[in-house]
C-alpha cells in the first residue's frame, strides 16, 4: 500500500515545512500503510464471514450445475429429476428463484460439468465426506426416472475420478441404494464386531453433526443433506443394535 505515503508527503508540504515535513509525513504515511489500510485490506481478507459467504457460492454454484447437466447427460430432464434434486438439496424459499433461473441455464447443455466438479473439488479439498455426499446426491437423482443411462454412469464415473473417490459403485436401480442395507450405510462388513461398529458410528455421526459442519463454514445446502445422513446413520446403527440383540 502506497497511498498513506502518498498523503503524508503532501500533508507534509502543504504545513509548509518543505523536505522535513515530507519526511515526517512519509514516516505518518507509512505508519498508517501499515495499520491502518494494511491492517483493513488483513481483516477483509482473513473475515471468516467473507470466506465463508465465497465457499458457501461455490457450493451451490457448483451442485446446481452438476445436478441440471446431469439431468440434461441422457437426452431429457424429467420432472422426476428436478423433484429428486430439490429433494437432496435443501433450497431456502429466498434462493429458489435464482436456483431455477442457474438450474435451467445448466440443462440447456450437459457439457462442460467437470470445470463445476474441480472447482467443488479444489474448494472443498481434504473434505472426503462432503465430496462423497455431494457424488451420492448426484447418483440418487439419475436414478429418479428409473435404471441408470450409460451417459448418466460416464458423468458420475468422472465427477468420481475428480473428486479422488476411486471405487465408487453405482447402483443400477433404485431398489438397489445401499441405504437398504444398515451394513452398507454404515461401511461396514457384516462380520464386523459391535466394538468395531459402533466406533464406525461414533466417527460418522461426528462428521455430519451440523454444529461441527456449520463450525467449519459448510454450507447450508450441504448440511441440510448431512443432516438427511445422519438420521438414515443412527437408523442402520439402531438396525444392526436390534438385530444382534443390544439393548
Amino acid at each position: 500500500m502506497i497511498w498513506g505515503k502518498l498523503i503524508g508527503v503532501m500533508l507534509g508540504f502543504v504545513l509548509g515545512h518543505g523536505l522535513l515535513g515530507a519526511i515526517v509525513g512519509l514516516i505518518v504515511g507509512h505508519w498508517f500503510d501499515t495499520h491502518v489500510f494494511g491492517h483493513g485490506k488483513r481483516q477483509l481478507a482473513a473475515s471468516p464471514g467473507n470466506r465463508n459467504t465465497e465457499r458457501q457460492r461455490i457450493f451451490s454454484t457448483a451442485v446446481v450445475n452438476l445436478a441440471a447437466k446431469l439431468a440434461k447427460v441422457d437426452g431429457a430432464v424429467t420432472r422426476e429429476e428436478v423433484d429428486a434434486f430439490k429433494a437432496q438439496f435443501s433450497i431456502p424459499p429466498t434462493q429458489m428463484a435464482a436456483i431455477a433461473a442457474m438450474y435451467d441455464e445448466a440443462k440447456r447443455d450437459p457439457s462442460g460439468y467437470e470445470i463445476h466438479a474441480r472447482r467443488l473439488a479444489e474448494e472443498f479439498a481434504g473434505e472426503t465426506t462432503l465430496l462423497s455426499e455431494v457424488l451420492e446426491a448426484l447418483h440418487r437423482i439419475a436414478l429418479a426416472d428409473g435404471a441408470m443411462h450409460p451417459a448418466e454412469r460416464r458423468f458420475l464415473e468422472t465427477v468420481a475420478s475428480i473428486f479422488g473417490i476411486l471405487g465408487r459403485h453405482f447402483a443400477e436401480q433404485a431398489t438397489d441404494l445401499p441405504d437398504r442395507d444398515p451394513y452398507a450405510v454404515l461401511g461396514v462388513a457384516r462380520a464386523a464386531t459391535m466394538n468395531e461398529i459402533k466406533a464406525t458410528w461414533r466417527r460418522l455421526t461426528r462428521e455430519h453433526h451440523p454444529d461441527t459442519l456449520m463450525a467449519k463454514g459448510m454450507p447450508p445446502e450441504y448440511i441440510e443433506l448431512a443432516t438427511k445422513k445422519m438420521a438414515a446413520i443412527n437408523a442402520a446403527y439402531d438396525s444392526i443394535r436390534a438385530e444382534r440383540g443390544e439393548a
